[in-house]
């Protein structure tokens, strides 16, 4: 303690003074992926893997299920897909090497064998029946790979599209194209594993794996005046044109496939038939490869069409269907769409008839490949019922189809998620996530009953129709996990605060299960054992908040619990996602923007960019603040319950705009309340927990009684003001703090509301709120008090402290109902500014100085500050941008310490005032958060370890192959391929693996006795009821039994040398016995 002024304060950091007192540590790292350029699903395991141009693979599953996995050299990933059948991870990078990780082993994926290396393939191809992979070359030769046995097979396919050229060109002036020869994607038989599809640049050939020869050649050629996806102004239209193809899906029921051009039109064809497509269509128009003389004649001389060529094809059909041919089925096509500047970019999905002839009345003709009443059935099902545009906000790259269940038909059975890649900001590539199919395909078609309410009005039926639209219409946008979601929505900045109790409570109250995420169950995440102790005590821990703010207007401002209690489990999986997101209090502000009052009182610039600057969340009231860079301000609070009819209120303050008549979404719990603009940038803002905000533009300052709304102050707009700015500069009088407090001053012993106004030259205001004499409301006292701080006060850098125990004294509801009764003498308080170079400490606001401290020269620029508590001592810590922080006591500002910081980039750090502290690294090119640090001042018993995962608590059972159907009803089974028969995948494994195929190795046990593979079996089937049962004590389980089985041993050990014993006594005495009779005898 020491004396100043007569006051004895008390030393507040007297369990801090030591540097054994600190403990600077990262305790989580956490990445958002900005350049996804592939992905990956496993629908049986629920596993999702996205691979990025850095090389770097991220696996997603159940609750902190999520494991990082990094390619040599850091090449480009350009393929990666699940094996089911082997349960590995594949992935073919830009230098072709082939890279797998087995999934089967517990903890980080283990990376198996060499990389293999081919010769610049083009595609790869798995399928979830068998263990090889088919890998496509430039050359044009498709090259097998075992994935059970990790070696190149000796099962190769030559340049089959070379071959048909070479057989097929009748002149010399048909030379094949180098380009044509080129394999584009290879698909096997959805139901027939030993049927090949290679679609190269010239065409498609279906070849028999077992026969190793060509079943069918299919080669689209567009005759002289047709007008293909070009259109009739092609400079060419009077030519024969072979457009290259581009993509190739097949049909559920396997009798017809689509191939998508190079000039936007798909050609469907019947496998039966290699001499004429079924159909040829763009997204538009139908027959493009019929020619239309009229057609031709009136739109010789009009420019040609630009069209995107077919960039990918998914064939997909639905479990809700009983036809085994597939039902109604959905065809999905990116590309094909007009590139006219202005254009809509995305994803068309268009919704096919099911196809399901009867039996043909007259046999097949002799010379027809394929009954007519089979290609009329088949053009039938090509019509679309309907189609749905998935439109995306920039060019879609890619998609990935999600099933719910099947890892068959290529992963396209049954989809219920649609992941797009789409260009982002920065030559950033990202995922976003759709419902899939639309659910306007889905609609029944049954009439619907209007019902006439006794009682309603048009709100009430605008709101319904509303609903019924969203509901019916529109895909819901699903929500990925975290580090998928950050890079979608782009995250910009990330905070980290602690609630009290109370209000976490109030604030994650009714975030149940997250119907609208991305359902991944795969895997389980345990905690470290050793850490046992650690977490017995996180639930004393203060919850703490991340709070985010992103580019996507639908998802601007988004909260995830973070708080340690998350970690915490008993003899059991992890049950959260760590972050845990808080979807219900995510701020949408595309309905606000649409707003006729919003729209008449905002800015130009708010309307077209509407960018959050910062935000701020009252602990108790939990009112949110968010503050744009146009400078409107708009404060969000929460639902209160009621379903009446919102209403616009008359406010009577120009500055203010009711928000409170503004619909949201139903599960959204935050709702606008008003807005506040006045024109000019802010420049400093503050809220409290008693309904009052102060916000500074400039030297301007607005004051809102939140009650109302009702603004109680403005300064800055009176020749008053104007006449004072002239004797002091622009910059000197600019307000850069505000900080709300219930405390006494120096000449007013009376805790009352104040407000800290502190201006760039260093002089701080002291406002008081007073009540208005015999009424509710409130306004600010005109005595305004005067106090020399420090030069360019810091944002978030005021402090007030008890005198007695350095508590931090705040506008909050406990201080207010104090300041409702006499102050005591003897109760003060210490003022405590932190600037760019120092800090001061001052008693009772007003009163005279305590101490100060310089920062100095070679410490770099101070980027934040706080005072942090521990053990009920408490310290000043200054963050600097040299990844230092620097430890000060309070209230005499002593250097304690110095810390170096574990954060790439300390410039956008922020802390708690417990010591946890969160850094984040921003790229440069896109301005989004590429990585995020968690630390925290005091890594005392800490828990945050990565816990251990096991993805083979969720490992796949392959259901069957399916099987072939018949091309019309069942009584016409013989209809099927006639040239050959379908096989199982082990047979295709022994047909490709070659006659010297080794015996491939069992997957590695781990660690125990058999005891324990069964308990591990024992959890699959308990996971997949939703019980899992702790890894740990299975780990336990089965030493136990080890310890038992030693003990048998042992106990072996010992009767078998009991045995040897008895032997040897038994030997020595019928050896004694003889020689005493040969003694005895004379023998």
């Amino acid at each position: 303690m020491f004396k100043h002024d007569r006051i004895i304060y008390a030393e507040f950091s007297a369990d801090l003074q030591d540097k054994p007192d600190w403990n600077v540590a990262a305790l989580r790292s956490f990445e958002y992926p900005l350049n996804v350029t592939a992905a990956a699903i496993e629908p049986l395991a629920g596993l999702l893997a996205v691979g990025t141009a850095t090389g770097t693979l991220y696996i997603f599953g159940g609750p902190s299920v999520e494991a990082k996995l990094v390619i040599p050299e850091s090449e480009p990933v350009k393929f990666l897909q699940f094996s089911s059948s082997t349960f590995q991870l594949v992935c073919l990078d830009e230098k072709s090497r082939l890279h797998i990780w087995d999934l089967s082993t517990i903890g980080k994926p283990n990376k198996l064998a060499a990389s293999a290396r081919f010769d610049r393939a083009t595609s790869m191809t798995l399928s979830p029946s068998h263990s090889h992979a088919f890998i496509a070359l430039e050359s044009g030769e498709i090259r097998t790979y075992d994935l059970l046995c990790l070696r190149k097979s000796p099962y190769k396919m030559p340049n089959m599209w070379a071959l048909y050229e070479e057989k097929t060109m009748a002149t010399p002036m048909d030379l094949p194209v180098p380009a044509s020869q080129i394999p584009v994607e290879t698909v096997i038989h959805p139901r027939d594993v030993n049927l090949l599809f290679v679609a190269y640049s010239g065409g498609v050939i279906l070849s028999d794996l077992t026969q190793r020869n060509t079943l069918r050649a299919y080669e689209f050629v567009l005759p002289a005046g047709a007008p293909g996806g070009s259109g009739y102004g092609h400079a060419d239209i009077l030519t024969h044109r072979h457009p290259a193809v581009t993509a190739i899906a097949i049909h559920p029921a396997g009798h017809f496939f689509a191939v998508g051009h190079s000039d936007g039109c798909i050609a469907f064809w019947a496998i039966e038939d290699e001499d004429e497509p079924l159909l040829v269509r763009t997204l538009d128009a139908t027959n493009v490869n019929m020619v239309d003389m009229d057609q031709l004649e009136v739109a010789r001389d009009a420019p040609s069409t630009e069209r995107e060529p077919i960039y990918k094809l998914a064939w997909s059909s639905f479990s809700n269907s009983t036809d085994p041919r597939g039902g109604q089925t959905a065809l999905t096509i990116l590309g094909g769409l007009n590139m006219t500047e202005g254009e809509a970019t995305g994803v068309t999905v268009q919704w096919l008839p099911a196809f399901n002839p009867s039996e043909p009345t007259n046999p097949t003709p002799a010379h027809a490949s394929l009954h007519p009443f089979m290609r009329s059935a088949m053009q039938a099902s090509l019509d679309p019922i309907s189609d749905f545009f998935y439109c995306t906000p920039s060019v879609a790259q890619d998609f990935f189809l999600v099933p719910r269940s099947s890892p068959h038909f290529a992963g396209h059975y049954d989809p219920a998620t649609i992941l797009i890649s789409t260009e982002s900001v920065g030559d950033t590539r990202v995922l976003e996530a759709y419902q899939f199919p639309p659910p306007s395909f889905l609609v029944s078609s049954e009439p619907i009953t209007e019902e006439v309410a006794s009682s309603g009005s048009i709100v009430d039926d605008l709101a319904s129709t509303l609903k019924s639209m969203a509901l019916n219409d529109d895909p819901r946008i699903l929500r990925l996990p975290t580090p998928l979601s950050f890079s979608s929505t782009g995250v910009l900045r990330a905070q980290l605060f602690n609630l009290d109790r109370d209000g976490y409570e109030l604030f994650v109250n009714g975030e149940g299960e997250d119907l609208y995420a991305l359902s991944l169950k795969g895997g389980a995440a345990w905690n470290d054992e050793s850490k046992t102790r650690e977490l017995k005590l996180a639930k004393f821990q203060m919850p703490r908040i991340l709070m985010t703010q992103h580019r996507d207007r639908a998802a601007a401002l988004q909260f995830h619990d973070m708080s340690a209690q998350l970690l915490v489990t008993t003899d059991a999986p992890i049950e959260n996602h760590f972050p845990k997101p808080l979807p219900s209090l995510t701020i949408d502000l595309r309905t606000l923007l649409t707003d006729s009052a919003v729209v008449k009182k905002a800015s130009p610039a708010f309307m077209e960019h509407a960018m959050i600057q910062a935000a701020y969340l009252a602990r108790q009231s939990l009112e949110c603040v968010v503050q744009f860079t146009s400078g409107e301000v708009i404060v969000y609070r929460m639902k209160s319950g009621s379903v009446s009819p919102p209403k616009a209120a008359e406010i009577s303050d120009d500055e203010l705009v009711s928000l409170e008549h503004v619909i949201t979404l139903n599960d959204s719990r935050f709702s606008p309340y008003f807005l506040l603009t006045v024109g000019k940038l802010v420049s400093a803002c503050a809220v409290s927990d008693i309904g009052f905000l102060a916000v500074a533009y400039a030297e301007t300052l607005v004051i809102v009684d939140m009650r109302g709304p009702r603004v109680i102050l403005r300064r800055g707009r009176d020749k008053k003001t104007e006449r004072m700015s002239l004797l002091h500069t622009t910059d000197a009088v600019n307000i850069t703090s505000l900080t709300w407090s219930v405390s006494r001053m120096d000449h007013d012993p009376q805790q009352r509301i104040r407000l800290i106004v502190g201006h760039t030259s260093g002089v701080a205001e002291i406002l008081t709120v007073i009540r208005e004499t015999n009424s509710a409301l409130w306004r600010v006292d005109a005595e305004i008090k005067k106090v020399e701080t420090v030069a360019h006060p810091l944002a978030g850098g005021t402090f007030v402290l008890d005198a007695k125990k350095g508590l931090p004294i705040r506008a909050s509801r406990e201080h207010l109902s104090q300041s409702l009764h006499p102050t005591p003498p003897d109760t003060h308080c210490i003022l405590v500014t932190a600037g760019a170079k120092g800090a001061r400490c001052l008693s009772d606001l007003t009163g005279s100085r305590i101490s100060k401290t310089e920062w100095g020269n070679k410490t770099g620029t101070v980027c934040f500050v706080q005072i942090v508590e521990k053990m009920g001592s408490h310290a000043l810590v200054a963050f600097t941008d040299h990844h230092e922080a620097l430890a000060f006591s309070l209230p005499n500002l002593e250097h304690l310490s110095s810390f170096d910081l574990p954060a790439t980039d300390t410039s956008t750090l922020t802390c708690d005032d417990t010591g946890d502290w969160l850094a984040y690294t921003v790229d440069k090119t896109s301005g989004i958060i590429q990585q995020t640090t968690y630390g925290t001042l005091f890594d005392f018993r800490r828990a945050y370890t990565l816990p251990d995962i096991d993805f083979s608590i969720t490992k796949p059972v392959v259901p069957p192959q399916p099987q072939p159907v018949s091309l019309g009803p069942t009584s016409l089974l013989s209809s099927w391929f006639r040239f050959g028969q379908s096989m199982t995948g082990e047979q295709l494994d022994t047909l490709l693996g070659g006659p010297d195929r080794p015996i491939p190795e069992k997957a590695a046990k781990p660690q125990g006795s058999t005891a324990d593979i069964q308990a591990g079996a024992s959890s699959i089937a308990q996971a997949a009821a939703g019980a899992q049962s702790n890894l740990y004590a299975r780990l336990q389980s089965a030493m136990g039994e080890r310890g038992q089985m030693l003990s048998d041993l042992e106990e072996r050990f010992n009767s078998l040398e009991e045995g040897s014993r008895s032997m040897v006594a038994e030997a020595k005495r019928r050896a004694a016995e003889q020689s005493a009779k040969s003694w005895f005898f004379g023998i």
